[in-house]
């Protein structure tokens, strides 16, 4: 019969694999809808705060630094790729 006793584990190691951020939708829709009511000064706050948000999660994590700043770029490629694509309200001709 074999023991049942803990084993401690000695030569481990693992991997963490991030939830891939360009399928975070709602983080996604939620900040293309901010950014896309603000302009200025006031999108470039709000875009470098949720940058390092993001960041310090993915760091607290301890993923690589690669690893981050590839999540990085894939969420702001879909984030400016939803602005861009996104139709512009109609004016009427008003400035």
């Amino acid at each position: 019969m074999r023991s049942l006793r803990a084993q401690p584990i000695t030569d481990a190691s693992c991997d963490v694999l991030p939830f891939p951020t360009n399928r975070r939708v709602g983080k996604i829709r939620r900040t293309v809808e901010v950014l896309s009511d603000r302009s200025g000064k006031g999108a470039d706050q709000y875009w470098k705060q949720v940058i390092a948000g993001m960041r310090t999660q993915m760091v607290s994590a301890g993923l690589a630094d690669d690893v981050i700043e590839r999540e990085l770029r894939a969420f702001a490629d879909e984030v400016f790729g939803r602005i861009s694509h996104s139709p512009r309200p109609e004016t009427n001709g008003a400035a």
